[in-house]
């Protein structure tokens, strides 16, 4: 795998720019914010559009070579913004000081602490909102009325509330892996009462390469809630600018580069097992070792774009998230109890049904021929001699 170079030292105006949180409209002085729609920051007071700057998307996606920098304990960019710490969940995001509604958008827990300056990591690249906040809207309320299940009032509980867009700290890993492996091939032989399995050992040695094997660099995220979310369209990289962050907020990295790339090798090598177990090949396989060496480590930091809102329903609170670039729905929901029970009592049915089928199918035949009304009177059934 070749590493690109690093991107070139940012010029004075590109450091003042990367510290820039507000953007004034040059018409009328109101707020500019990022608008998915029209790729560019549009003003909330009277609507004029202003570009956002063009720089070189290259820097976006560079790899950034992990043993090297893990080694030599590289720095990343640092910039200080003022941030909450939720201590319900864990994730630290940005906030303005005179924000009065502090409600953590992962959790919906309030957050009672004081803004203060913290210093977080600048990604080197983003996915900037792709999907306006009414498409947000309009797909989780599709995504509600397509769960069976769920409570029939489900999609209008959820219709007050308000989508939060977050920027979510990602990594993402490369890697190249060679695996030696022992284990058994079964192959099963004969039929009937005979059906057996037989095992042959076997040994062999699996490579492949890993791309952007992404780890979400919260804490606050669950696994469902990432996994759930993907694909994300890496070659839509923007290299990053504040600017695509107007009018969002942006959670900083809770976990590190090290703690990242352990969690991103226990995915790596569920794949490789997966690898194993088809190079073994036959009916059936057992993994008796396995040793892999993992080489060409390479990283990128990222943020991607996350619509989340939370709706109350019977006394309780669910989180519903889109991916802020495609529109894919995750979403936590109820479960209605009467349709649960419909449903068991339909699968019921119809297994009963299904149960009568087969034994009027293939159940005793039973002779229904009868002799004549004027023929004498015959057994059936012959004796044994």
């Amino acid at each position: 795998m070749n590493t690109p170079p690093p991107p070139p030292p940012l010029s004075k105006g590109d450091e003042t720019r990367r510290d820039q949180r507000h953007f004034p409209c040059p018409n009328c002085g109101a707020d500019l914010r990022f608008d998915p729609g029209a790729a560019a920051m549009v003003c909330t007071h009277c609507e004029a559009e202003v570009e956002v700057p063009h720089v070189d998307d290259e820097a976006a996606q560079v790899e950034h070579d992990l043993l090297e920098h893990i080694r030599k304990g590289l720095d990343f960019e640092t910039v200080e913004t003022p941030s909450l710490n939720c201590e319900t969940c864990g994730a630290s995001i940005e906030f303005d000081a005179d924000e009065h509604s502090r409600l953590c958008p992962f959790c919906d827990s309030a957050i009672v602490a004081d803004v203060t300056l913290q210093r977080h990591i600048v990604p080197q690249g983003l996915l900037p909102f792709a999907v306006r906040e009414k498409q947000a809207h309009e797909v989780m309320h599709k995504w509600l009325k397509a769960r069976w299940f769920a409570p029939s009032h489900i999609s209008s509980a959820a219709a007050v509330e308000h989508f939060a867009g977050v920027y979510v700290p990602t990594w993402t890993y490369d890697a190249y892996s060679v695996t030696d492996y022992t284990g058994k091939r079964g192959r099963r032989v004969g039929s009937g009462k005979n059906r057996r399995m037989v095992w042959t050992k076997v040994s062999g040695t699996v490579s492949g390469a890993f791309d952007d094997v992404l780890v979400s660099g919260s804490q606050s995220v669950s696994a469902e809630f990432k996994d759930a979310l993907t694909p994300w369209p890496l070659g839509n990289l923007e290299t990053y600018q504040t600017e695509f962050l107007a009018g969002f907020r942006a959670e900083n990295h809770t976990v590190g580069l090290e703690d990242g790339y352990l969690e991103g090798q226990e995915f790596m090598r569920v794949k490789i097992r997966d690898w194993i177990k088809a190079d073994i090949g036959g009916d059936a396989q057992k993994i008796t070792s396995s040793t892999s060496t993992f080489s060409k480590q390479s990283f990128k930091h990222l943020l991607l774009p996350v619509w989340i809102t939370h709706y109350s329903l019977e006394g309780r609170r669910y989180r519903m998230s889109v991916n802020g670039q495609t529109g894919k729905v995750y979403g936590q929901r109820p479960f209605s109890t009467k349709k649960l029970l419909a449903g068991a009592l339909a699968a019921f049915v119809a297994f009963l049904l299904l149960g009568a089928l087969v034994s009027l199918s293939f159940g005793p035949k039973m002779r229904t021929d009868h002799p004549p009304a004027n023929a004498q009177a015959t057994s059936w059934f012959k004796p044994d001699n």
